[in-house]
């Protein structure tokens, strides 16, 4: 496998649902009703969560959010 060099999701960064993505949630929560109202860490196993979008990869995201609005 090859790692990857950008986000996949550079302008959102939903590193939960990313299969490179890492949670880790507090202590306490134990099942999950105890995620009802929780904040949480998350990020990637790459560290990409800290690169920016380019121009055109925010123009893609604002052009696919007003057609599915």
């Amino acid at each position: 496998m090859d790692k990857p060099t950008r986000c996949i999701d550079p302008c959102i960064k939903f590193c939960q649902e990313c299969k490179y993505g890492w949670v880790h949630y507090p202590e306490w929560v134990e099942t999950s009703e105890d995620l009802a109202d929780v904040s949480f860490e998350s990020g990637c196993m790459y560290g990409l969560e800290n690169t920016e979008p380019t121009q055109k990869e925010i123009e893609e995201f604002e052009k696919s959010w007003k057609v599915n609005k």
